[in-house]
Protein backbone atom coordinates (compact mmCIF):
# COMPACT_ATOMS: atom_id res chain seq x y z
CA UNK A 1 0.00 0.00 0.00
CA UNK A 2 2.49 2.42 0.75
CA UNK A 3 4.40 1.98 -2.63
CA UNK A 4 1.09 2.77 -3.95
CA UNK A 5 0.46 5.82 -2.36
CA UNK A 6 3.88 6.70 -3.05
CA UNK A 7 2.80 6.45 -6.78
CA UNK A 8 2.62 10.52 -7.55
CA UNK A 9 -0.21 9.86 -9.86
CA UNK A 10 -1.87 7.78 -7.17
CA UNK A 11 -1.31 10.48 -5.14
CA UNK A 12 -2.80 13.16 -6.58
CA UNK A 13 -5.84 11.37 -7.50
CA UNK A 14 -6.20 10.43 -4.09
CA UNK A 15 -5.72 14.35 -2.92
CA UNK A 16 -8.44 15.55 -5.90
CA UNK A 17 -10.89 13.07 -5.93
CA UNK A 18 -10.96 13.26 -2.01
CA UNK A 19 -11.66 16.99 -1.89
CA UNK A 20 -14.15 16.33 -5.10
CA UNK A 21 -16.09 14.23 -2.70
CA UNK A 22 -16.12 16.62 0.24
CA UNK A 23 -17.17 19.42 -2.04
CA UNK A 24 -20.21 17.04 -2.43
CA UNK A 25 -20.74 16.67 1.11
CA UNK A 26 -19.94 20.64 1.96
CA UNK A 27 -22.75 21.04 -0.43
CA UNK A 28 -25.36 19.29 0.60
CA UNK A 29 -24.47 20.64 3.86
CA UNK A 30 -24.71 24.31 2.92
CA UNK A 31 -27.90 23.85 1.39
CA UNK A 32 -29.55 22.30 4.78
CA UNK A 33 -27.70 25.24 6.85
CA UNK A 34 -29.72 27.59 4.32
CA UNK A 35 -33.04 25.38 4.69
CA UNK A 36 -33.21 25.80 8.57
CA UNK A 37 -31.62 29.05 8.71
CA UNK A 38 -34.67 30.29 6.40
CA UNK A 39 -37.41 27.88 7.92
CA UNK A 40 -37.81 27.11 4.19
CA UNK A 41 -38.37 22.88 4.51
CA UNK A 42 -38.58 20.36 1.92
CA UNK A 43 -40.99 18.19 3.39
CA UNK A 44 -44.87 18.63 5.42
CA UNK A 45 -43.23 16.36 7.93
CA UNK A 46 -40.64 18.82 8.32
CA UNK A 47 -42.75 21.67 8.83
CA UNK A 48 -44.62 19.47 11.14
CA UNK A 49 -41.27 18.21 13.29
CA UNK A 50 -40.29 22.28 13.70
CA UNK A 51 -43.96 22.65 14.55
CA UNK A 52 -44.92 24.91 11.93
CA UNK A 53 -47.80 25.34 9.56
CA UNK A 54 -47.08 23.97 6.13
CA UNK A 55 -47.60 26.89 3.35
CA UNK A 56 -50.04 26.68 1.27
CA UNK A 57 -49.25 26.61 -2.21
CA UNK A 58 -49.64 30.47 -3.10
CA UNK A 59 -47.63 30.97 0.50
CA UNK A 60 -45.10 28.34 -0.66
CA UNK A 61 -44.49 30.77 -3.72
CA UNK A 62 -44.24 34.02 -2.26
CA UNK A 63 -42.29 32.36 0.09
CA UNK A 64 -39.98 30.43 -2.10
CA UNK A 65 -39.31 33.84 -3.81
CA UNK A 66 -38.25 35.71 -0.64
CA UNK A 67 -36.43 32.74 0.75
CA UNK A 68 -36.11 29.68 -1.15
CA UNK A 69 -34.06 31.48 -4.03
CA UNK A 70 -30.87 31.16 -2.26
CA UNK A 71 -31.93 27.18 -1.31
CA UNK A 72 -32.69 26.54 -4.97
CA UNK A 73 -29.64 27.97 -6.34
CA UNK A 74 -27.54 25.77 -3.57
CA UNK A 75 -29.71 22.84 -4.57
CA UNK A 76 -28.82 23.56 -8.43
CA UNK A 77 -25.05 24.10 -7.77
CA UNK A 78 -25.26 20.03 -5.92
CA UNK A 79 -27.32 18.92 -8.81
CA UNK A 80 -24.94 19.87 -10.95
CA UNK A 81 -22.11 18.89 -9.20
CA UNK A 82 -23.64 15.64 -8.94
CA UNK A 83 -23.79 15.08 -12.60
CA UNK A 84 -20.28 16.24 -13.33
CA UNK A 85 -17.90 14.91 -10.42
CA UNK A 86 -19.63 12.18 -10.36
CA UNK A 87 -18.35 11.14 -13.65
CA UNK A 88 -14.96 12.60 -13.15
CA UNK A 89 -14.22 10.45 -10.03
CA UNK A 90 -14.73 7.18 -12.37
CA UNK A 91 -12.81 9.26 -15.30
CA UNK A 92 -9.55 10.22 -13.17
CA UNK A 93 -9.25 6.64 -12.10
CA UNK A 94 -9.89 5.22 -16.07
CA UNK A 95 -7.09 7.77 -16.80
CA UNK A 96 -5.18 6.93 -13.80
CA UNK A 97 -4.71 3.70 -15.06
CA UNK A 98 -3.15 4.04 -18.13
CA UNK A 99 0.20 5.68 -16.43
CA UNK A 100 0.04 9.05 -17.95
CA UNK A 101 3.10 11.54 -17.37
CA UNK A 102 2.62 13.15 -14.22
CA UNK A 103 2.63 16.56 -15.21
CA UNK A 104 -0.51 16.15 -17.72
CA UNK A 105 -2.56 14.27 -15.09
CA UNK A 106 -2.16 16.64 -12.18
CA UNK A 107 -2.38 19.51 -14.22
CA UNK A 108 -5.79 18.02 -15.40
CA UNK A 109 -6.90 17.08 -12.56
CA UNK A 110 -6.14 19.66 -10.17
CA UNK A 111 -7.76 22.34 -12.98
CA UNK A 112 -10.69 20.50 -13.06
CA UNK A 113 -10.94 20.91 -9.07
CA UNK A 114 -9.89 24.76 -9.32
CA UNK A 115 -12.82 25.32 -12.06
CA UNK A 116 -15.46 23.29 -10.01
CA UNK A 117 -14.90 25.59 -7.27
CA UNK A 118 -14.57 28.70 -8.93
CA UNK A 119 -18.06 27.48 -10.86
CA UNK A 120 -19.74 27.23 -7.40
CA UNK A 121 -18.36 30.76 -5.96
CA UNK A 122 -19.58 31.86 -9.07
CA UNK A 123 -23.21 30.67 -8.99
CA UNK A 124 -23.36 31.08 -5.32
CA UNK A 125 -23.20 35.07 -6.93
CA UNK A 126 -25.20 34.90 -10.07
CA UNK A 127 -22.35 35.95 -11.87
CA UNK A 128 -22.30 34.95 -15.51
CA UNK A 129 -20.69 34.60 -18.18
CA UNK A 130 -18.09 33.79 -15.06
CA UNK A 131 -20.23 30.71 -14.09
CA UNK A 132 -20.33 29.49 -18.05
CA UNK A 133 -16.48 30.03 -18.73
CA UNK A 134 -15.61 27.96 -15.53
CA UNK A 135 -18.35 24.84 -16.65
CA UNK A 136 -17.17 24.99 -20.14
CA UNK A 137 -13.22 24.35 -19.70
CA UNK A 138 -14.43 21.84 -16.39
CA UNK A 139 -16.42 19.42 -18.64
CA UNK A 140 -13.68 20.60 -21.77
CA UNK A 141 -11.01 18.57 -19.26
CA UNK A 142 -13.51 15.82 -18.65
CA UNK A 143 -13.67 15.57 -22.56
CA UNK A 144 -9.81 15.38 -22.75
CA UNK A 145 -9.39 12.80 -19.93
CA UNK A 146 -11.76 10.53 -22.03
CA UNK A 147 -9.76 11.35 -25.21
CA UNK A 148 -6.73 10.23 -23.57
CA UNK A 149 -8.03 7.47 -22.12
CA UNK A 150 -9.68 5.40 -24.73
CA UNK A 151 -6.42 6.98 -27.25
CA UNK A 152 -3.84 5.07 -24.58
CA UNK A 153 -6.41 1.69 -24.46
CA UNK A 154 -6.75 1.45 -28.10
CA UNK A 155 -3.43 2.25 -29.44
Amino acid sequence: MTKLIADPNVRTLLQVDTLLVLGLMLMSNYTSVLRLSRKVYATPEDYALNRLAVPSATVESTRSAELGEPIERSRRIHRNHLENVLPFLVLSVLYALTQPGHALFAGLLWAFLALRMIYTVFYVRGMQPHRTIAFTVGALISFTIVVLTLAATLA
